[in-house]
């Protein structure tokens, strides 16, 4: 049996207006592990990188890529859905950078929040290739989050006019079958702190 534990603290809890403390339980069993794809709707506007798709608002644009993750651990889509999201800030103002602004959202209006990278804990499991000599092993463990997902990811700050930064955002992963969903981003005034527009990018979900 395959568990993953993310725990969100009083901090987090904070950001989505609550003061309980979170514990969000993914299972999945050893090679039945669901593999979640998301590809852009057919409503989406399509970007020129494969399975990429964009929108904007108030000068804000964003392009995101999912199914990009080539890094350690190569299996975290069957634990999250990491995506690659490049923001370009031509609004006149400084846009912050707020994982609490990010989110995945169905159509049963669902919220799959971005999870801060540096709240990730738990195992993931990776095939053995090839098997280890004289063992029965066929997995090896490993610890999340790993070095690259904390290297990789988009960090929180503050992008300034004419500004641009790419990294990856980490969701929870979806539940049911399949399902249509949309990529939230909510653009907030850094001098402010104030919203000031949204951009939604439509996506399709399959599980494997």
């Amino acid at each position: 049996m395959k568990n993953f534990l993310i725990s969100v603290d009083s901090m987090v809890a904070r950001w989505i207006g609550s003061a309980m403390l979170l514990a969000l339980i993914f299972s999945t069993g050893g090679c039945a592990a669901k593999h979640v794809v998301l590809v852009p709707a057919t409503s989406a506007i399509l970007a020129p990188e494969p399975n990429s798709a964009r929108g904007s608002s108030q000068g804000v644009s964003v392009q995101l890529r999912a199914n990009t993750w080539d890094d350690d651990p190569k299996t975290l889509d069957q634990d999250l859905v990491p995506m690659e999201i490049t923001i370009q800030n031509d609004s006149g103002r400084s846009l912050a950078i707020r994982y609490e602004d990010f989110a995945l959202i169905a159509a049963d209006n669902r919220r799959y929040s971005d999870i801060p990278p540096y709240r990730i804990a738990g195992d993931s499991y990776e095939h053995l290739q090839p098997y280890w000599a004289y063992s029965d092993a066929y997995y090896s463990t490993v610890r999340l989050p790993t070095m690259a997902m904390l290297q990789d990811a988009m960090s929180e700050g503050v992008v300034a006019d004419h500004g641009r930064i790419t990294g990856f955002l980490y969701f929870t992963k979806p539940t049911g079958q399949a399902q249509q969903l949309a990529f939230h981003a909510t653009l907030v005034d850094m001098s402010t702190g104030k919203p000031f527009g949204e951009i939604i990018v439509p996506l399709t979900m399959k599980v494997f």
